[in-house]
């Protein structure tokens, strides 16, 4: 008789029943460049962070995981703190002091912008076997020094001929767009990592 492997649900992954709160209003705020940005109609001094709305995603962690998907906060938590995203502990080896990071496809450049999070190299095995993609094709990497975040991945408010605000498919938003960002619902964060170095494990 054999027992199946359980395979562990990344920290990052959102669960079925963590639902996203899309209901966003255009408000008025002075410090903003036309004077009015993206909010919600209760707003929360923590919902804004580097300048952009973010989305407010339940955090329970209960239903089915969807591992294609991240959850907007712990993604934002674990970019931030340079944190695993499978199992939440540091990425960053004490050792070599460099981050380890797993990608489907070979990285021709040293530096890249990314919105997945590192993997310590411990997970790395697990992550390998819990994902399709990687399954396919994994790629390790090392990098040096910290990261700067550099943008979020969004979804960019137009308006209907109404007036009323209609959120568009996920877009890039650099961090120094601050007109865009004002009209962004953020949810990623985008960092820009440097000193890429290919390694075997």
């Amino acid at each position: 008789m054999t027992t199946a492997t359980v395979l562990p649900v990344p920290y990052i992954a959102p669960r079925s029943a963590e639902r996203i709160d899309l209901g966003v209003v255009l408000a008025r705020y002075g410090g903003a460049t036309d004077g009015r940005r993206l909010s919600y109609p209760d707003p929360a001094d923590d919902d804004w962070l580097l300048g952009v709305l973010w989305a407010r995603q339940e955090g329970h962690r209960r239903g089915a995981p969807l591992w294609d998907q991240v959850h907007t906060l712990r993604q934002r938590e674990c970019m931030l703190n340079e944190l695993c995203q499978v199992c939440r502990e540091t990425a960053r080896e004490p050792s070599s002091g460099r981050l380890w990071w797993v990608f489907p496809r070979a990285v021709p450049v040293a530096s890249m912008y990314v919105t997945k999070p590192a993997t310590c190299v411990r997970c790395i095995p697990k992550a390998i076997r819990s994902c399709p993609r990687l399954r396919i094709e994994a790629h390790v990497y090392t990098s040096g020094g910290d990261y700067e975040p550099y943008g979020v991945l969004g979804d960019v408010v137009t308006l209907d001929p109404d007036g009323a605000p209609r959120l568009t498919t996920a877009q890039d938003v650099p961090l120094d767009a601050f007109h865009r960002l004002e009209y962004t619902l953020a949810r990623a964060l985008t960092v820009h990592v440097l000193d890429l170095r290919r390694e075997h494990v």
